[in-house]
């Protein structure tokens, strides 16, 4: 292993065909080493945020005779878990490693998050360079990678506000991806420098997240 510590031998765990195999490898050796990554990432991430932020290991989707397909540690503010709030992550899949932010569309309880993007389409649009690489991950199947997203166009980015109007949505889940060839060879700076592009996205989202939902009885 080497630089992040995520080399050839993590991404091979992916390739072990026998799901309850497969599962306890992921959760034996790259959890943990997640984890540590974690540990040494958040300060740096709390940084580029300007807010505390605390590492969370992700839940390790186990389904009946389906072997995990991601691991991921979390980023996110306060003590809900990052499952009830935007939240940055980094996520380790067969062949990529990503860096992503992301939200529940039940997180999204007041509707702050979605006035927020909405609010906010024309200037996203206008990010250019920091979104260029941007992919939608919502409904990804861990096969090939989603498609370049039209982070250019505001209508991009309404469409990821409608996706947090229903509960029953995945929500938002975007962000930029390393082919495993790479990211044996990233270090922690180019970690942080990607997620410095996708700081704005987070900060919108957190703030959306603390507006109370509007009092529609007066």
């Amino acid at each position: 292993m080497a630089g992040l510590g995520i080399g050839p031998e993590e991404f091979a765990l992916f390739r072990i065909a026998d799901p309850d195999q497969r599962a306890r490898a992921l959760e034996d050796t790259l959890v943990p080493a997640l984890a540590r990554l974690g540990a040494e990432l958040a300060a740096g991430l709390s940084r580029v945020v300007g807010t505390p932020l605390a590492p969370e290991p992700g839940r390790l989707a186990r389904r009946r005779d389906e072997p995990p397909e991601e691991v991921l540690v979390a980023f996110c503010a306060g003590d809900r878990g990052y499952r009830a709030a935007p939240h940055l992550a980094l996520a380790v899949s067969r062949a990529h490693l990503h860096a992503r932010v992301a939200a529940r569309a039940a997180a999204d309880r007041g509707g702050g998050m979605r006035r927020a993007l909405l609010r906010e389409a024309q200037s996203l649009a206008r990010k250019g360079k920091p979104f260029r690489k941007l992919r939608s991950y919502a409904g990804w199947e861990h096969e090939e990678l989603p498609e370049l997203a039209p982070a250019h166009s505001a209508a991009f980015w309404c469409e990821l506000a409608d996706a947090l109007a229903s509960a029953a949505s995945a929500g938002v889940d975007v962000g930029v991806a390393w082919p495993a060839e790479e990211a044996r060879s990233l270090a922690v700076g180019d970690v942080l420098g990607v997620f410095r592009d996708l700081a704005p996205l987070y900060k919108l989202l957190a703030a959306g997240a603390a507006v109370p939902a509007p009092d529609l009885t007066r």
